[in-house]
């Protein structure tokens, strides 16, 4: 069948064809033009939709199909979603116009940043979705983080357990320094709960509940005098350990009685009184027995007469 009838147009109507008028011709479907001899497309290409190029329709940017009436969606969504009248509906997982863009899970619940599909999280949160409240310095391995805070181990404390822990909080007696008590004067032990004794009794002793129990031949609040013996019975004075005696009186601890000017060498001192040697006499055997003379009192006396 010939693609126009005659010069002429007829409109012919028949079972079998369908004849369109073009400037006075009838052409078969499917043609165009003054002598139906160009392809024509389908709806004009939805005439702003696309250009007519050979029968088929060329789009323009933004409509497709036969007739470019579908409006498309930018890099066909990547094959990462549906194109859904114009706009992508992307796959889970990815997001953006074109649905080039990795999405993070619960968009990071608006506490941080996707960045290639993973989150990061503002300060204080974490987790895949920064979902999670997060603890500071993640408690320094030292505990557990129980909704953004630290529950520390024995040992441990601080709000990021980093401090360590003194035993019984040092009783309330000392200071608490990396773990070890500092204790304040007067208490000492791990944990300042024992009485201490001042200058530790100087070695000379054992502290029992804060006071020196010294040792034989010491005294004193620390331990650090000299003792003497029985505290010189009352009379005398302790000097460095040893007794100085009052008067009348001798002995290492000032209890027995003395003689006076120690029976100056010449005698025995017994009980407060001297015992004078052979030919010496006098309460302090200061004097020759009658009769002698000399310095050792051994001498006898000649009389003379008429002197």
């Amino acid at each position: 069948m010939s693609k126009a009838l005659n010069s002429k147009c007829w409109v012919i109507l028949q079972f079998q064809y369908k004849f369109l008028i073009d400037q006075g011709r009838c052409c078969d479907p499917g043609f165009s033009g003054p002598d139906c001899s160009q392809s024509s497309c389908p709806g004009n290409c939805n005439n702003r939709g696309g250009r007519c190029i050979n029968g088929k329709c060329v789009c323009n940017s933004g409509f497709g199909g036969e007739k470019c009436t579908d409006k498309t969606c930018p890099g066909n969504c990547n094959n990462r979603g549906r194109c859904v009248d114009g706009k992508c509906q992307c796959n889970p997982g990815f997001s953006g116009p074109n649905c080039s863009q990795s999405s993070c899970p619960r968009n990071c619940n608006n506490r941080g940043l996707c960045v290639n599909g993973k989150c990061v999280c503002e300060s204080g949160f974490g987790g895949e979705s920064c979902a999670d409240k997060t603890c500071p310095g993640n408690c320094n391995n030292r505990g557990r983080c129980v909704n953004g805070q630290c529950i520390c181990e024995p040992g441990f404390d601080g709000l990021d357990c980093a401090g360590k822990m003194c035993p019984e909080n040092c009783n309330g007696r000392g200071v608490c320094v990396d773990g070890k008590c500092v204790c304040e004067s007067g208490f000492g032990g791990e944990n300042c709960g024992d009485k201490t004794c001042p200058g530790n009794c100087n070695n000379r002793g054992h502290c029992v509940d804060g006071k020196c129990v010294c040792a034989r031949g010491f005294k004193g609040v620390d331990c650090a005098e000299r003792a003497c013996p029985n505290e010189c019975s009352g009379r005398g004075k302790c000097m460095e350990g040893r007794c100085v005696c009052e008067g009348g009186f001798t002995g290492a601890d000032c209890s027995a009685k003395g003689c006076p000017g120690n029976c100056n060498n010449r005698g025995r001192c017994v009980k407060g009184k001297c015992v004078c040697r052979r030919g010496f006499s006098g309460a302090d055997c200061g004097q020759c027995q009658d009769g002698l003379t000399g310095p050792s009192c051994d001498t006898g006396m000649t009389c003379v007469t008429g002197v």
